[in-house]
């Protein structure tokens, strides 16, 4: 039998075997991937308490081992067809299969963003009345933190007290008469919805600045302290009786109990606004402590998912590095095969 000479078919690339090679590895890659497909789906017990545990590990390693026997066999099949140079049509086997890839991951990636783009148009375009009907202080596209925050606040419950109604009417209108502020029936309990007006505020800026929340507490603790001290000044009762007697048509001895029975009121009235006070401040410092505890351990898994990014990288550097190799081995392999037919 008469041999044809390798000499006379050795340096040049052949591009249909370069092509050949990667429809090889594309096909094997997804004929593997429907096999461990399948695996994955017999690992998943939905009856256990963690049903995916180990199909991530499974798979990685699954999809390495696909990626290296897909790459040798495109890699023999390029060096087979090609006669010759089976080291560099391995090589291109390779480096094609992975700007395809990239470039499929590109294509895909930019279909996703279109398609994001659109939903968060029509998304937007409906929050006006979505909001204005919604009571929620956190939409629906807020994040893990800000929907941490609307938990361990929006739960704290402050109640302003209602109005004093039981002050006389006669000793209210002359109090009204006065124009002391500080002297008014409702002054107090004003002062308790303004705490919980800062307080409404404050939950709804948290939801929305999440990464400000140590300033706006704090900011909001400085209110409350400053309208605390209302509550630690006691009212003048030589004034009190004088602002009582000059606007109304009471005697001295009227006058001195209905300045004694108000006082009993307010003092009364302080008493449960700075309980109120102190359980609002011991509730925030308490969601404070359980904010920097999520936050920290959201800090902590960030950092383990940062880790297994970056070793997800290095695991793909190294699988595709060796990917080459293997892809230029069989390339070589296979050119050696082919040569065995031409020469002697």
């Amino acid at each position: 039998m008469e041999r044809t000479k390798f000499v006379g078919v050795w340096g040049r690339v052949s591009w249909g075997s370069v092509i050949a090679g990667v429809i090889t590895v594309i096909a094997i890659s997804i004929l593997l991937s429907i096999l461990g497909s399948s695996v994955g789906l017999f690992m998943f017990d939905p009856t256990s308490g963690d049903p995916v545990s180990g199909i991530g590990t499974t798979m990685g390693i699954w999809t390495v081992v696909s990626l290296l026997l897909s790459l040798a066999a495109g890699g023999f099949v390029a060096g087979k067809l090609s006669g010759s140079d089976g080291m560099i049509h391995g090589f291109l086997v390779w480096a094609s299969t992975l700007i395809i890839g990239i470039i499929f991951v590109v294509m895909i990636a930019a279909s996703a963003v279109r398609l994001t783009t659109n939903i968060l148009g029509s998304v937007t375009s409906a929050a006006g009345s979505i909001l204005s009907g919604a009571g929620s202080m956190v939409g629906s596209g807020v994040s893990g933190l800000a929907d941490e925050v609307q938990n361990v606040f929006g739960d704290i419950e402050f109640d302003a007290g209602d109005e004093n109604t039981n002050v006389r009417q006669d000793i209210r209108t002359a109090l009204r008469k006065s124009g002391v502020k500080e002297f008014q029936p409702e002054y107090l309990q004003n002062q308790m919805k303004g705490v919980k007006t800062d307080f409404d505020r404050s939950v709804k800026r948290l939801a929305t600045h999440p990464n400000d929340a140590e300033s706006i507490i704090n900011s909001f603790l400085d209110k409350v302290k400053k309208r605390g001290e209302t509550y630690a000044q006691n009212i003048n009762r030589d004034d009190l009786n004088k602002a009582i007697a000059n606007n109304s048509n009471l005697s001295k001895a009227e006058v001195d109990k209905a300045v004694d029975e108000y006082i009993e009121l307010i003092d009364k009235a302080k008493t449960q606004g700075q309980e109120q006070i102190q359980n609002l401040e011991q509730s925030i410092d308490q969601a404070k402590r359980d904010l920097e505890a999520f936050k920290q351990k959201a800090l902590e898994e960030a950092d383990k998912a940062t880790n297994a990014a970056a070793w997800s990288g290095i695991i793909s550097f190294i699988s595709m590095l060796i990917g080459a190799v293997l892809c230029i081995y069989m390339g070589f392999f296979g050119t050696r095969k082919t040569r065995q037919g031409y020469e002697a």
